[in-house]
């Protein structure tokens, strides 16, 4: 169940995203507005010498003020030689100013771009660790959004704002140059920009936020309409669903379109807006510098005003455009914040044993129950059993008797409600991963990667860590070695995604491969020989038969073929063990087990 999110300003909000992708919020503002202070000593350095220039092309005194510095440092006062001179050196400063923009534009992407990833890995892995219960419980398509489109969002976020707190530093800066070269200036030029800036985005606010919150809907929805068209694609192949989904994805899409449309044009409107501003802004400044003083000094203070709307416009421009992504885009922060605060009130499971000891003996399940949290009644109730070290043992019942969530509960993916389990006299919840590592399990859907045979046995992507002589031992074991060395490529054949070019048999047995390449204590499988037919289920079983005295054994099974020469047979019903034994004493004790001995099945 998602925890519901904490109310925080858009600071806090940042500061924990900052905190997930493992950086310090500190010391990454910190570095961040050192440089953004910078660059806006640039700006301001590029549009203060413009006074001087105009000054001087102004015909000014080059006796006085900043031009008699300028005269004494080249050591002349003709106003041809210092124009140039001056020109120069502002074009210098501009030139200077626009590679350190690109420059803070480069290093601050990579920085923004690596919170991005650090985040989503951090997310991803807060999924992957949970408790398989809350993962049970957990949509899809919610994951995928979160991992996916919800940190983009959260981190564009995170650029928008450093970047308008860096546009924010540009903009008093210049403006403190025009505050010293004209006061009244200054003033008509902040009313104007003023006006039309905070005024736009108070009307666009709203509006903005509404349009974030469609786009991570539309998100959710779309991946609702692609995840069963292709992870389902047989499915949905066999219904003639494909051109529903199709149409649904199709129809999701568009809105999300239509969306983006509508926050493009809204993140354009400031852009117009400003022109418009900067017309007047000119015409009523002009009308006030040619009425109330010379020519000269007028041009003075026009020719600041240029250079610095010049730097100005696209600042403001700039800053429009990131209110509006800051806004549209905190729709995905709120969505991946609910999802980190989710996950962190949960346990994450360790993956590494906290020390060398194995897990080995007799396995005991003592007076075990559990529930669900959403039901009314026990799914198992007051189960003990010991299961003596290196046997071989089958659970049956009939389908609701409690099988598989039995088995979840040995494998240690749930807690029991109450009682324990334990193995060798050690309580399995000790040290999970220990336990872990003496598992082999066979699931009835064994996940396959579109990768060679040799990855999906060791299931393992860096092939450098793949043992080759244990992978070919596996699939001997498994009865695969005949059809891989019928292969061209061999263990370089590529199985496609989820094995689709092997068949049902193949892929069951290479995940009992699987489960032997790690030389289990413990094998599990779970309804593994369901998918094969009769002639590989025999061989399969004769495998289980050889491997008898090796290993522990457990299976879930409904094949009588697969169970009949166990060791020991649990007989399941209504969550409690009805009986117990070799597959004679079961059938003689139980009238329910015979029954269905006779009818030939165990389901």
């Amino acid at each position: 169940m998602a925890t519901p999110a904490r109310r925080d300003g858009l600071v806090d909000q940042l500061r924990r995203l900052l905190k997930i992708a493992g950086a310090r919020p500190g010391a990454w503002v910190t570095s961040t507005i050192v440089i953004s202070l910078i660059l806006a000593a640039l700006d301001t350095l590029g549009v203060a010498a413009m006074v001087p220039l105009t000054q001087l092309i102004g015909g000014a005194d080059t006796d006085t003020g900043a031009l008699a510095v300028i005269a004494d440092t080249f050591g002349t006062d003709e106003r041809t030689a210092l124009i140039p001179v001056v020109a120069a050196l502002v074009a210098v400063l501009f030139v200077l100013k626009s590679l350190a923009s690109i420059g803070f534009r480069w290093w601050l992407l990579g920085r923004t771009t690596r919170v991005s990833a650090d985040s989503a890995a951090a997310l991803l892995r807060g999924y992957v660790l949970a408790p398989y219960a809350s993962h049970r419980t957990r949509r899809l398509r919610e994951i995928y959004r979160s991992v996916n489109e919800a940190v983009s969002q959260s981190t564009s976020v995170l650029l928008a704002t450093v970047s308008i707190g860096t546009d924010f530093f540009v903009l008093i800066a210049l403006t403190a140059v025009l505050a010293v070269t004209s006061p009244f200036v200054t003033i008509i030029t902040v009313l104007v920009f003023g006006i039309f800036v905070l005024g736009l985005q108070r009307l666009l606010r709203r509006r903005q936020v509404r349009l974030g919150e469609a786009a991570a809907t539309v998100s959710l929805e779309v991946w609702q309409y692609l995840l069963p068209s292709l992870d389902g694609f047989r499915e949905a192949r066999l219904s003639s669903r494909g051109e529903d989904f199709v149409r649904g994805y199709r129809d999701a899409r568009l809105r999300g379109a239509r969306i983006g449309r509508d926050i493009g044009i809204i993140s354009d409107i400031p852009r117009y807006s400003l022109e418009i501003g900067f017309v007047l802004a000119i015409a009523v400044i002009s009308a006030y510098l040619f009425t109330t003083g010379t020519a000269a000094e007028a041009l003075v203070v026009l020719g600041v005003f240029a250079a610095a709307s010049l730097r100005a416009l696209p600042t403001l421009t700039r800053m429009s455009s990131n209110v509006a992504t800051l806004r549209t885009g905190q729709a995905g922060l709120r969505i991946f914040l609910e999802a980190a605060d989710s996950l962190e009130s949960e346990a994450s499971h360790e993956e590494q044993p906290r020390d060398g000891t194995a897990y080995a003996g007799d396995l005991v399940i003592d007076d075990l129950s559990f529930s669900y949290p959403d039901a009314d009644t026990p799914v198992l109730d007051g189960l003990s059993l010991r299961i003596p070290h290196h046997s071989t043992v089958a659970f049956v019942g009939s389908s609701g008797a409690g099988k598989s969530t039995l088995i979840d509960l040995v494998l240690g993916l749930l807690d029991p409600t109450r009682g324990s389990i334990s193995c060798g006299g050690r309580s399995i919840s000790d040290d999970r991963a220990a336990w872990y590592a003496c598992l082999g399990v066979v699931p009835q859907d064994v996940f396959l990667f579109n990768e060679t045979l040799a990855t999906n046995v060791a299931f393992e992507i860096d092939r450098s860590r793949i043992d080759l002589a244990r992978v070919r031992l596996a699939l001997e074991m498994a009865k695969l070695d005949d059809t891989v060395a019928a292969l061209p490529d061999g263990l370089d054949t590529v199985v496609g995604e989820r094995g689709v070019r092997l068949s049902g048999g193949q892929r069951q047995r290479l995940g009992i491969a699987r489960a032997l390449y790690r030389s289990p204590d413990i094998l599990v499988l779970d309804e593994a020989t369901s998918a094969l037919d009769n002639a590989t289920e025999h061989e399969i079983s004769e495998t289980l038969a050889s491997l008898g005295g090796t290993m522990t054994i457990l299976i879930v099974a409904h094949r009588l073929s697969t169970i009949r020469h166990v060791d020991t047979i649990v007989f399941l019903k209504d969550g409690r063990i009805e009986a117990q034994g070799t597959f004679e004493e079961v059938r003689a004790a139980s009238a329910e087990f015979a029954h269905l001995v006779e009818l030939g099945k165990l389901d």
